[in-house]
This record gives structure tokens, C-alpha cells and sequence, in this order.
């Protein structure tokens, strides 16, 4: 079977006192970043798949909703009470 590429999101956010452009390391190589991408591919993924990472920011007024629902997981307010 041929092999093709799908996209998957691996969201998450960060709580800062900065702008966004002044928290990212400016110092990431490529090597870096071969070594997080293995580690994505080792432990979400089956072996057979190949994974290919790109960070980035995604604008406030495109994610959210996105940001809300993790926000309120994270901090307990969307648990599904026992």
C-alpha cells in the first residue's frame, strides 16, 4: 500500500507574561528537533509510521475554542464528575 502523508495536531498552550514571539528558543537545531520528532514517533505512534514536526503558532482568534475546552481540562473545570 501506498504510503501518504495526514496531518495531526498536537495541541497544547503555554502561559506567558511575554508576547508569543519573545518565548521560543532561538537556539533549536536540527538535531533538536530530529530528537522530539522521535520521541512523538516512539510514543504516539506504531512503529511503521514516519513523523514530521513544524512549531508554530497558532493565532488566538483561530484556536479559541480549542484553547477554552483544553484550558478548562487542564484546570479541572472540564472533569466528568464520578
Amino acid at each position: 500500500m501506498e504510503k501518504k502523508a495526514y496531518a495531526f495536531v498536537f495541541a497544547g498552550f503555554f502561559i506567558t507574561d511575554k508576547e508569543p514571539q519573545e518565548i521560543f528558543r532561538e537556539d533549536v537545531s536540527a538535531e533538536d528537533m530530529e530528537q522530539i520528532e522521535k520521541l512523538v514517533k516512539e510514543k504516539l505512534f506504531k512503529p511503521e509510521v514516519d513523523v514530521a514536526l513544524a512549531p508554530s503558532i497558532v493565532p488566538p482568534n483561530q484556536a479559541n475554542e480549542l484553547l477554552q475546552e483544553f484550558g478548562n481540562v487542564i484546570f479541572g473545570r472540564g472533569e466528568i464528575d464520578a
